[in-house]
């Protein structure tokens, strides 16, 4: 985005840059922009912190009026949902002989989440969630790719999919578990409501649950596959680097 940015100055239409990582920004230096402290994938901090977000938007749109051109300006807030919970605990997980079986233990707490909420980011394979959880246990057992249930997805976009929406249905069980048992809480209540942060769910995904250890040990499996796809998927796609056994 910063390279763009620098293209469409040139078109005389002012840009502002909101940046994730600082070295990206020092690097290619675009006409204005904003640094921010926050998580990669939330340039205007947690999605439920309006307040915030707000400020982040009033600052970057500020630049154009008052920053001189290839600044970086810091916004200097964190995002406090970033910190841990001190009252979160973990969902229960136990011992599991697949990701089928794991997930039939997390899903009241899944279910909880999307009662509270009335949403899920589970879905972009388009099947259901438990043919996912199928459909990675085969691969895990097997060493091979199962054929696509969909015919406008290959067969290793399939699978890239079906992990997606297992990492997003375990990330909702873990903050449905925060408030199971209790009434679904208001707009106002969710975004008052400090929940487990995502480093908190990551470690508790990537290091507790079968699917986290598993998933870790199919990464490195499918490193030294012959198929470039799959390599590349193993490389690129699914473990972020804090969790990966290697490199």
């Amino acid at each position: 985005m910063s390279a763009i940015a620098h293209w469409i100055e040139q078109h005389e239409i002012s840009t502002i840059v909101i940046g994730l990582v600082r070295l990206h920004l020092e690097k290619i230096l675009p006409p204005r922009a904003l640094w921010v402290p926050f998580e990669l994938g939330r340039p205007l901090g947690a999605p439920t912190d309006s307040a915030l977000q707000q400020r982040v938007l009033l600052q970057a749109l500020q630049l154009v009026e008052t920053s001189t051109p290839r600044q970086i300006v810091d916004f200097a807030e964190e995002d406090s949902r970033a910190l841990p919970a001190p009252d979160w605990s973990a969902p229960e997980v136990g011992e599991h002989p697949s990701i089928r079986h794991e997930y039939e233990c997390l899903k009241p707490a899944y279910e909880q989440h999307i009662a509270n909420t009335g949403r899920t980011t589970v879905g972009v394979s388009g099947v259901p969630i438990e043919q996912c959880a199928e459909l990675v246990d085969h691969v895990i057992n097997n060493h091979t790719v199962v054929k696509s249930p969909r015919d406008n997805f290959s067969d290793v976009l399939m699978l890239r999919l079906a992990i997606d929406d297992i990492k997003a249905c375990y990330a909702e069980a873990a903050l449905g578990a925060f408030l199971i048992d209790q009434p679904a809480p208001s707009y106002e209540q969710r975004a008052n409501t400090i929940g487990p942060s995502s480093r908190q769910i990551g470690d508790w995904f990537w290091l507790t649950t079968y699917a986290g250890s598993r998933l870790r040990l199919l990464r490195e499996t499918l490193i030294q596959s012959d198929d470039a796809k799959l390599e590349n998927l193993a490389r690129m796609f699914i473990i972020p680097h804090r969790w990966r056994l290697s490199a």
